[in-house]
């Protein structure tokens, strides 16, 4: 069992590192290839295989970049981040970072955006399932716990600020349309989950408040109190209510506290 540990060893630190770490040596050549090329059959695979995930996990990002700066970043990025995860899912997980700091990508700030709307709905689709909360739960509540009433939000449930208009030319993408151009656009998206299905949709100022307090464990008197700031007193708790059962419709809470 040692002399096997120690041969995949050597197999994974070709692959990963592409270190010969005495593992050639120990491959047999056939009439047709010699070791070395054998070896290089596989590595060349596995690359081919790691950017078959990146495309798949990045595939707006690869339509707005075109063919070789998108190879040019796949080639770093395999570089920078080898493979350490048994699922292909989490390999991709280090885009944003790496557009963030290597030229040019870091000099198109709508590029790290993208990847950033990619990976969203990417952990949107996976995210663990849960019993959503009805409108009847809701309803049934005490009156006296509606102040100090917590939510627990779905994991798909999302918040994506963005400064440019990024997820327009995703969205333009994704519908095989031409991408409109780089503006600003200080707009924040809500990604979530409903039927299975990833939805999203941008957030106005009163909602993302709530929101964000919301998301944070705020009490349903904290987020009454922040949306006085867009609302008078006296509509403040219905516009709280009207936002909490939009959310428990929409199937983005999964608990009552």
């Amino acid at each position: 069992m040692d002399a096997l540990r120690k041969l995949q060893h050597e197999f994974l630190g070709y692959l990963l590192d592409d270190a010969d770490l005495g593992i050639v040596g120990r491959i047999e050549s056939s009439p047709q290839r010699s070791a070395g090329q054998r070896m290089a059959f596989y590595g060349n695979a596995y690359r081919l295989r790691l950017k078959e995930a990146l495309t798949t996990d990045y595939e707006r990002l690869h339509s707005y970049l075109g063919d070789d700066l998108f190879e040019t970043l796949m080639q770093h990025y395999i570089e920078s981040y080898p493979s350490h995860h048994p699922s292909l899912r989490y390999f991709g997980q280090h885009m944003v970072e790496l557009v963030e700091r290597l030229e040019p990508f870091n000099q198109l700030p709508e590029v790290a955006e993208i990847a950033r709307v990619e990976q969203a709905f990417a952990n949107s689709f996976d995210a663990a399932d849960c019993q959503c909360v009805s409108l009847d739960q809701l309803a049934q509540l005490d009156p006296a716990a509606w102040a100090t009433l917590t939510l627990r939000f779905h994991g798909a449930v999302q918040l994506l600020p963005q400064q440019h208009n990024s997820f327009q030319i995703w969205r333009a993408l994704a519908n095989e349309e031409a991408p409109p151009q780089k503006t600003t656009s200080d707009t924040t998206w809500l990604i979530w989950r409903q039927d299975l299905v990833s939805r999203y949709r941008a957030l106005k100022s009163a909602e993302l408040t709530a929101l964000t307090i919301a998301m944070s464990a705020g009490s349903f008197a904290d987020l009454c109190a922040a949306l006085l700031e867009y609302f008078s007193e006296q509509d403040t708790p219905h516009k709280a209510v009207g936002y909490l059962q939009q959310w428990i419709n929409d199937q983005m809470v999964c608990e009552l506290n």
